[in-house]
């Protein structure tokens, strides 16, 4: 949580397995799907697999939550739309200064927020699983997406685990960077290239923030990286503006350091009011998704 009275910078986690875990869960999850809009409730009965369907469910409440908590408003006020790239974006209250966004992989759906508008997070899990590749195998196959320097410094890593861990810190660096530009998918992800100091030690723990990031070679120094880790197999990258405004903790305290807490289904709901109500108090909905297989972690 922010330090600042009205700093707006958060870094949230919620586990889907801890999720499934809990004795309430049906109860929690009939209220979950009841509280977001039918339109944004649409797309998840169409996942396969009922973990990507929780999180799908996770990052709606997870921005309607955060959405209501710092701007005052009435939960069933909240309004979301899309930008014509895909970015969803806060429309009502309007006009608000803070950003939000969110990213799924593995056991996490991870929250980003910031004192300014544009702000991108992105969490990967760190799979051994190559598909029965080495590294190296792995990295070639996926070397459209990296500069010449990126390429570099991932084969020279020293082992296997080395080599992989460089590769999903890139892959973090460039999908925040995209979804704070709000670009979403970019042709040619190649033509940013990141720039790590690897006397900055990236581990479980450590909090990176002097990654810089070129495009076609110019400097791109009006974003602040944050790279981190949720637990020991899931790393984290957040891309802010550099510009912060004065009531934010990190202006306040250029060391600040904001990790990623967990928050739990009940806290979600904390302040959510059913705002589309479904026959059966959505029980059908709920024996729907338990039909559903489930993923592996």
């Amino acid at each position: 949580m922010a330090d600042g009275p009205n700093c707006k910078c958060n870094r949230w986690v919620i586990s889907l397995q801890a999720a499934f875990e809990r004795d309430d869960f049906e109860k929690l999850f009939r209220k979950g799907v009841q509280s977001i809009t039918e339109e944004e409730f649409k797309r998840i009965p169409e996942f396969r697999h009922r973990e990507d369907a929780l999180a799908c469910l996770f990052g709606k409440l997870l921005l309607r939550h955060s959405a209501q908590k710092f701007s005052g408003e009435p939960w069933k006020n909240i309004k979301f739309e899309r930008t014509e790239r895909g970015k969803p974006y806060l429309a009502t209250p309007a006009e608000t200064k803070f950003g939000l966004n969110i990213s799924h992989q593995g056991d996490y759906v991870a929250f980003a927020s910031s004192c300014t508008p544009n702000v991108g997070v992105d969490v990967m899990r760190l799979d051994t699983e190559r598909n029965n590749k080495t590294a190296d195998e792995y990295i070639n196959s996926m070397a459209k997406s990296a500069s010449p320097e990126e390429l570099r410094m991932m084969r020279s890593q020293p082992t296997e685990a080395m080599k992989m861990t460089m590769f999903y810190r890139y892959w973090c660096l460039k999908e925040a960077i995209l979804k704070a530009t709000g670009v979403g998918i970019m042709k040619d992800l190649n033509s940013l290239d990141f720039r790590v100091n690897m006397q900055d030690r990236y581990r479980p723990g450590a909090f990176v923030t002097s990654t810089t990031v070129l495009e076609d070679g110019r400097l791109q120094d009006q974003w602040i990286f944050e790279e981190t880790f949720v637990d020991g197999k899931h790393s984290a990258a957040v891309c802010k503006d550099k510009k912060l405004p004065r009531e934010c903790v990190f202006r306040q305290d250029p060391e600040a350091k904001i990790f990623f807490s967990k928050v739990t289904f009940d806290a979600l709901l904390e302040n959510a009011e059913v705002i589309n109500p479904m026959p059966n108090d959505a029980v059908d909905i709920f024996e729907d998704f338990m039909k559903k297989p489930r993923k592996t972690f």
